[in-house]
C-alpha cells in the first residue's frame, strides 16, 4: 500500500475525497482521491480466479482503515469495471472475470461502505477523467478506446458521456468488422475484440504480444480502424483516444495502419478527417473511477 502524507501545518482538518475502486483483468485497485485529483492512498492485489469479491472487500477495507479518522470519510465511491456493465442495475459482467455475471457490485459496495456508489465501465472512466483533468475540454467530443486484455470504448459529447440503456453506449468491442471471421467470446463472428484484445491475440498465437508477427500487427490495425470508422459515422465523432497494452506493444506499425484504415472507411463529409490520438498519459484507473463519482454526485 502507498500512503502519501497529507499532514501539513496549513492543511485543513477535512478533505472532500472519493473512494475509488477499479476492477481490471489482472488486478483490483482501490484508493482515496481528492477533488483536485490527488491520489492520497492506493493499494492493489492480483485479481484472483475465484472469491473475487472477498479479495476486493479486503482491499477496500484495508484502504479505508489506512485513512485517518480526522480527515473525514470519503463522500462517495466511484467504481470502474471492465464491461459489459449495467449502470442502472449497478451490476457488472466483466468478460475477464467469468465468475461475475450480473454481479451486484454497487449493492455490495454500498452495504460495505455505507456510501453512495456509482458503477461505470473502464472506458467511461477514462472518458470522464480526460474531461476532468486531461485534454477533453479542448477536444469537445471524442471516443476513448482501451485496447488491453479486453476492448472497451466510450463516447464523450461536449462534456456529456453517452450512456445508453445500460451504460455501454459507444462500445467498439462487438462491432462486426470481418463477417464470418474469428469467433468472439460473446458468440458472434468477426467482432473487433478477437482481433485486437491481448487475451484473444495471445491465445491465437500461443505467444506473447511482443512476439507477434507483422501480419498479426497489421491485421489488428485494420480491424481497429474499421471499428473506429463505424463509430465515426454512427456517433458523428472524429477524435479517438486510443490506449492500452496492445497499443503500447504494437506501437506505430499498428497505429499507422489503423489511421489509414479509418481514413479509407470513414468517407462521409462529417466523418472524414477523423484523427487518432493518445490520452494525456497521467490518467490512472483510480482517477478514472473517482471521475465517475465526481460526475455522478457533483463532487468538487
Amino acid at each position: 500500500m502507498i500512503v502519501e502524507s497529507t499532514a501539513r501545518d496549513d492543511a485543513p482538518r477535512e478533505l472532500t475525497t472519493t473512494l475509488a475502486v477499479a476492477i481490471e483483468p489482472d488486478r483490483l485497485v482501490a484508493g482515496i482521491v481528492t477533488i483536485d485529483g490527488d491520489v492520497l492512498i492506493r493499494d492493489r492485489v492480483t485479481t484472483p480466479g475465484r472469491d473475487v469479491w472477498r479479495s476486493l472487500e479486503t482491499l477496500v477495507l484495508r484502504v479505508l482503515a489506512a485513512w485517518p479518522d480526522g480527515r473525514g470519510r470519503p463522500s462517495a465511491v466511484g467504481a470502474s469495471c471492465i464491461g459489459p456493465v449495467d449502470v442502472q442495475a449497478g451490476s457488472v459482467s466483466p468478460s475477464s472475470v467469468r465468475v461475475w455475471s450480473a454481479f451486484p457490485l454497487r449493492e455490495r459496495l454500498e452495504a460495505m461502505t455505507g456510501l453512495p456508489v456509482v458503477v461505470g465501465s473502464s472506458a467511461a472512466a477514462i472518458a470522464e477523467v480526460e474531461w476532468w483533468l486531461g485534454d477533453g475540454p479542448a477536444l469537445g467530443t471524442y471516443v476513448t478506446v482501451l485496447c488491453d486484455e479486453v476492448i472497451e470504448s466510450a463516447c464523450m459529447v461536449e462534456g456529456r458521456l453517452l450512456g445508453g440503456q445500460h451504460g455501454n453506449a459507444g462500445s467498439i468491442a462487438h462491432v462486426i468488422v470481418d463477417p464470418d471471421g474469428l469467433e468472439c467470446w460473446c458468440g458472434a463472428m468477426g467482432c473487433v475484440a478477437p482481433y485486437v484484445s491481448s487475451s484473444s491475440l495471445e491465445a491465437e498465437m500461443s505467444r506473447s504480444l511482443a512476439r507477434a508477427r507483422p501480419a498479426i500487427i497489421e491485421r489488428a490495425g485494420i480491424m481497429l480502424g474499421r471499428g473506429m470508422a463505424a463509430l465515426a459515422t454512427t456517433l458523428d465523432v472524429t477524435t479517438f483516444m486510443v490506449s492500452g497494452r496492445v497499443i503500447d506493444t504494437f506501437g506505430d506499425p499498428m497505429m499507422d495502419v489503423a489511421r489509414a484504415e479509418l481514413g479509407r472507411r470513414a468517407r462521409l463529409g462529417f466523418a472524414s478527417g477523423a484523427t487518432v490520438v493518445e490520452p494525456s498519459g497521467f490518467a490512472g484507473s483510480l482517477l478514472g473511477a473517482a471521475a465517475l463519482a465526481r460526475r455522478s454526485f457533483g463532487i468538487g
